[in-house]
């Protein structure tokens, strides 16, 4: 008996629909075997890390022990904590990192504003020069900015990276002009409009209208801005030379080959001591950033940056 033309119609929708019931199965096992890799190339190395921090020198001469120590011990971390001189440490670089943060967020949200919102002669040619800088290796501006800042005397101070920050010359700087300038682009213009016709002027359309609604993204540059600081050993081993940061000290420690004072010689031992000191400088960003994570995908669903 053959299929009337309803039928037909009927049995066509339903192969076309379990094709694409079949495409997106498949494509949704293709996106967690894509995913689960890429997961576990970035968690791996600091799951094995932060296994060996707590692992005896003992364990690492065992071959039967690899990720779950055989002596458990945190040993490596208090005498970390004493190297670093912790507190100090930690109080310095915290300070220092929220500083620039500060410097560089204020200083970018200006900047990103001003390209987003008023035409003036050469804006392109400088938003030119401004991508292009985002390209350029941070080394080749470090020996004249060291010249400018040690002939001002600002060695060892925070001067150096407020002012950095503050002139958009700071780490990164570019970037967070670039995202800034994106969001405000995506902000409606009627917003601004609307306070001009009520007798507002730029600054204060800007601080009562456009500041409030880039929250998101000023939020994320300044996490961006504090974890690359937090991070940073160039600048900070440069400028600061009688000053310890979380990072120097880790540096430091990666050419000791020797820590009699602690009562440890053996290198391996060393190696331990250096997994703990890691993860003592990631754990303070990562809190950072579940603290602040709603904010990335509002930031960057209205910065343009996507689609």
């Amino acid at each position: 008996m053959e299929k009337t033309g309803r039928e037909k119609w009927v049995s066509a929708e339903r192969k076309q629909a379990a094709a694409r019931r079949a495409g997106l199965a498949a494509w949704a096992v293709f996106r967690g075997v894509l995913l689960a890799g890429i997961c576990f190339v970035v968690l791996f190395p600091l799951f094995s890390k932060i296994s060996r921090s707590f692992m005896a020198v003992e364990d690492l001469y065992n071959l039967t022990v690899r990720y779950i120590p055989a002596h458990f011990t945190v040993q490596n971390y208090r005498l970390m904590w004493v190297w670093m001189d912790m507190p100090k440490t930690l109080l310095v670089t915290l300070g220092i990192s929220l500083l620039v943060a500060v410097c560089q967020t204020a200083s970018a949200t200006w900047v990103g504003y001003g390209f987003a919102r008023f035409k003036f002669r050469g804006r392109n040619a400088l938003f030119a020069a401004l991508i292009v800088c985002m390209v350029i290796p941070p080394d080749l501006m470090l020996m004249p900015l060291y010249l400018i800042f040690q002939g001002a005397g600002l060695i060892d101070t925070p001067w150096p990276f407020v002012l950095m920050g503050l002139t958009c010359t700071g780490l990164k700087n570019g970037l967070y002009v670039f995202l800034l300038r994106q969001y405000f682009l995506g902000m409606p213009k009627e917003l601004e409009e609307a306070a001009y016709v009520d007798g507002a002027g730029p600054l204060r359309a800007f601080f009562t209208i456009m500041l409030p609604g880039a929250v998101p993204m000023m939020v994320t540059v300044f996490l961006f801005s504090c974890v690359w600081q937090w991070l940073d050993d160039l600048y900070s081993s440069v400028f600061f030379q009688e000053v310890q940061t979380m990072t120097s000290a880790l540096t430091g420690l990666g050419h000791v080959n020797d820590l009699s004072g602690l009562g440890v010689s053996d290198p391996a031992a060393i190696t331990l001591i250096k997994y703990a000191g890691i993860l003592l400088l990631i754990l303070p960003m990562i809190v950072l950033y579940l603290f602040c994570q709603r904010y990335f995908v509002e930031s960057i669903e209205r910065s343009g940056l996507v689609g």
